[in-house]
């Protein structure tokens, strides 16, 4: 049973817009010496891949929706990200 050809770009696309939206996660992890970064790591790929997923959600098939579905992850992986860092400074903080 061959595997379908849109299965495969799928996977491909959604891989892509995971791997866009660990970049923004990379540069603050570097940045922040690795401090109280890693709650944001699943977050940043979440939103590389709800980024990337919101241009063809809104309609937009062509070379333009794919050019700005990469924009759109990276965005998405850094929103996500900077909510991580501060959500894992929050927790940092104990009122006792």
């Amino acid at each position: 049973m061959p595997i379908d050809l849109d299965v495969i770009f799928l996977a491909l696309l959604l891989s892509i817009w995971a791997i866009l939206g660990l970049i923004p996660w990379l540069v603050l992890a570097v940045r922040r010496r690795g401090r109280g970064v890693l709650i944001a790591l699943p977050l940043a790929i979440a939103g590389g891949i709800g980024g990337g997923v919101l241009v063809p959600a809104m309609g937009l098939r062509d070379v333009l929706a794919l050019i700005l579905s990469v924009g759109a992850s990276l965005l998405g992986g850094l929103a996500l990200s900077l909510l991580g860092l501060r959500l894992a400074r929050g927790r940092r903080t104990n009122p006792m």
